[in-house]
């Protein structure tokens, strides 16, 4: 770390200067400046001080670098990258049970045994779920498979371990009937509510409740009878470009019910936009408020709850509409790839995991037919 020492001329005091290094994590330079010396001297002890603090910075040296310190470079990356809600569990997750355990390592002593023990530890000493040590796994190993990348350890300590099973949730749906029923018995209520709109287009769709809300009518092809998914709305109804994956951003086809069922809603969107004028929030919303701000999710859940409770039909969640259009889709042998494109899926084994329960009713199906056309 190289410096000078210089008197300044219109002070008559003595400055120092020296270059502090690179951060490794972040690759920029940092220079150290003092000014105002009453002699060189003292400003030789002061420069020789802080040179002695910063050797002993773990920035300096890789090999001292701690999991926390690197964490907290990492985050700032992920914070750009993920959805804030997404981060904000994350960063939660990190503070309370990633740092308190394994902060304290260095970065490049981390061991697979030690992760091992992190996660029995989790398992056996917490009221973690399964789900949610599945989460905290998936974040620490997400930060080292990057810290290999960025050549900072040499192999990534999370691979091979042990994670606890998870109980699969039983997953609640309508029969073919009660969606009928549902659809026919909304219909009949006076005041309907104005999200009814957004029930139909998780039931013909299948779509997330966020694309539902992040939903455009500038997306909707209605002479393709298709919807193009480019944007969602998040948990604080904050409307975010994109969708939660890649292949979430797709293209599904709808029927001509829900064509009509939109066409007609748009209507009464453009008389609420043409009396509202000015104060309109015109953000081009399918699913939205009277003066055309976003929707907020807990509100339409709540709605969607109302309704059903009108109707009296079996309480399910809204996300289970998705289930049910997936269901039904099976129970009618749509070709599951289809489906899986349909729902927007990252691949075709999450759509069997998620809905193995419909397939041995599938199974039975296809022997039936195979005793139909194969004679012996």
């Amino acid at each position: 770390m190289k410096g000078s020492i210089t008197k300044n001329k219109k002070t008559g005091k003595w400055d120092f200067v020296f270059d502090a290094g690179a951060n490794p994590l972040t690759g920029k330079r940092k220079q150290i400046k003092r000014r105002g010396f009453e002699s060189k001297r003292h400003a030789m002890d002061e420069m020789t001080k802080i040179k002695a603090e910063i050797l002993a910075n773990e920035f300096l040296d890789l090999a001292q670098i701690s999991y926390a310190s690197y964490m907290e470079e990492w985050l700032q990356e992920r914070k750009v990258r993920l959805q804030k809600s997404t981060f904000e569990t994350h960063f939660i997750f990190y503070q309370n049970v990633i740092k308190p355990r394994l902060g304290h390592f260095k970065l490049q002593q981390i061991a697979p045994v030690q992760i091992q023990k992190f996660i029995n530890d989790l398992v056996n000493d917490t009221s973690y779920s399964g789900h949610t040590i599945h989460l905290v796994f998936r974040i620490v190993s997400a930060s080292l498979k990057k810290a290999k990348i960025l050549k900072l350890i040499k192999d990534n300590p999370t691979e091979g371990i042990t994670l606890p099973k998870i109980k699969r949730k039983e997953v609640n749906i309508w029969s073919i009937e009660q969606v009928n029923f549902f659809i026919k018995e909304a219909k009949k209520i006076k005041r309907l509510t104005r999200c009814f709109i957004g029930f139909l287009i998780s039931i013909y769709t299948g779509m997330r409740q966020g694309e539902i809300l992040g939903l455009r009518w500038k997306d909707i092809d209605f002479e393709l009878q298709t919807v193009f998914v480019r944007q969602t709305l998040t948990q604080n109804a904050e409307i975010k470009a994109g969708a939660k994956n890649e292949t979430s951003m797709r293209s599904i086809h709808i029927p001509n019910k829900l064509v009509n069922e939109l066409k007609l809603y748009r209507k009464q969107v453009i008389q609420e936009k043409l009396f509202h004028g000015q104060s309109y929030h015109d953000n081009d919303l399918v699913v939205c408020t009277r003066n055309g701000k976003p929707m907020i999710p807990r509100n339409f859940r709540k709605e969607f709850y109302n309704l059903i409770e009108k109707i009296g039909l079996p309480k399910i969640r809204f996300h289970d509409l998705r289930h049910t259009h997936a269901t039904i889709l099976i129970q009618q042998n749509v070709n599951v790839k289809l489906i899986s494109d349909r729902l927007g899926h990252a691949d075709i084994e999450t759509t069997l995991n998620t809905y193995s329960h419909v397939l041995p009713n599938m199974q039975k199906s296809v022997s039936d037919k195979l005793d139909k056309i194969i004679g012996m």
